[in-house]
């Protein structure tokens, strides 16, 4: 993987209270101002040309079209937001930030309907708001990718949710497996899911997803339980690893590892490096490098959290699917 974004929060606010949020009980902080933010492109800028905006919630920022104009002034050429989305519904909001320079979103959905997704996050009504904001981001024609964070409630629906997604022109959809921060430290057992159960769902719908043209993605799995989608892995910071049995594993040095928090729970009794792929790790395409760029993770040490990396000098821009209204 090169094709690292940097990110920018802007705002600790989130109009969510997800059972999986990873910030939660970190101090909270006064959103930046536009001289902040702008410092802080100044300096990025020297060493990125892609960035997204993350928060909290980056759309609950009034100055957001602003601090997208300075971000595109600034040369960047690939500039999006992480968001759940639901503000984007607003008339002619999604516009506005794509005429700032906005070029793409990255979604966090948790199951299809309200039943599901609500449940997760904690809000009456968020999924209608954040699917209506989807729409929005579809027609003012900003690429879109969507996260979706494997948990106990959502791991047996999310077949249903591949084909509405690929409905929805979403270019990506990436599962993380949860990773304990923030308010999963007291909600482990009833939100994080015994993975040799859940992933083989997770794996299903990925399937489903991808021959329907969307690319896929997964975070926070160890490698021996993925099959042949070990290699739609993307790159997580080390969690942690049984004794002995995974010092074996001829996949170690490029394994997510397990969340320590599951492994002390649950043990090791799951992984098996005789599972693990051996052969050497295939190479994304530059539209799949470009894709996985945009899933930025979930705050800090939360699910999918990606160490920012500047690409490589020279680094060939892709042209990513952009879907104009009417199409």
């Amino acid at each position: 993987m090169t094709a690292r974004r940097a990110t920018l929060d802007l705002l600790t606010t989130c109009n969510n209270r997800c059972v999986f949020c990873a910030p939660d009980g970190l101090p909270a902080v006064a959103p930046r101002d536009l001289d902040a933010v702008t410092r802080t492109l100044d300096t990025l800028a020297t060493q990125h040309t892609a960035l997204t905006f993350t928060g909290g919630e980056p759309t609950l920022h009034d100055a957001l079209p602003e601090f997208i104009a300075a971000a595109r002034a600034r040369g960047f050429t690939r500039i999006g937001i992480q968001s759940n989305g639901r503000h984007l519904r607003e008339s002619g909001y999604a516009g506005t930030l794509r005429d700032a320079g906005l070029t793409d979103v990255h979604f966090s959905l948790h199951g299809l309907g309200p039943v599901i997704h609500d449940h997760h996050t904690g809000v009456d009504g968020s999924f209608v708001e954040s699917a209506d904001g989807l729409a929005a981001a579809r027609q003012a024609g900003l690429t879109t990718v969507v996260t979706t964070v494997l948990t106990r409630s959502n791991a047996r629906s999310l077949t249903a949710l591949a084909p509405w997604l690929a409905a929805q022109a979403v270019a990506a959809w990436c599962i993380a497996v949860p990773r304990t921060a923030g308010r999963l430290h007291t909600a482990f057992d009833r939100v994080s899911p015994r993975l040799a159960m859940a992933m083989p769902h997770a794996l299903q719908a990925l399937s489903v997803a991808q021959n329907k043209g969307v690319t896929t993605f997964l975070r926070g799995a160890p490698l021996c339980l993925l099959g042949p989608f070990a290699a739609r892995s993307l790159p997580d910071p080390a969690n942690a690893f049984a004794p002995i049995l995974c010092d074996g594993c001829p996949a170690r040095a490029r394994c997510p590892g397990v969340d320590a928090r599951y492994l002390q729970r649950f043990g090791g009794d799951e992984l098996s490096p005789s599972r693990a792929p051996t052969a050497p790790a295939k190479s994304f395409t530059a539209r799949e490098e470009a894709l996985a760029a945009m899933f930025v993770g979930e705050g800090p040490d939360g699910p999918g959290t990606l160490a920012v990396q500047s690409p490589p000098t020279g680094a060939a821009r892709v042209a990513l699917p952009m879907v104009r209204e009417g199409t």
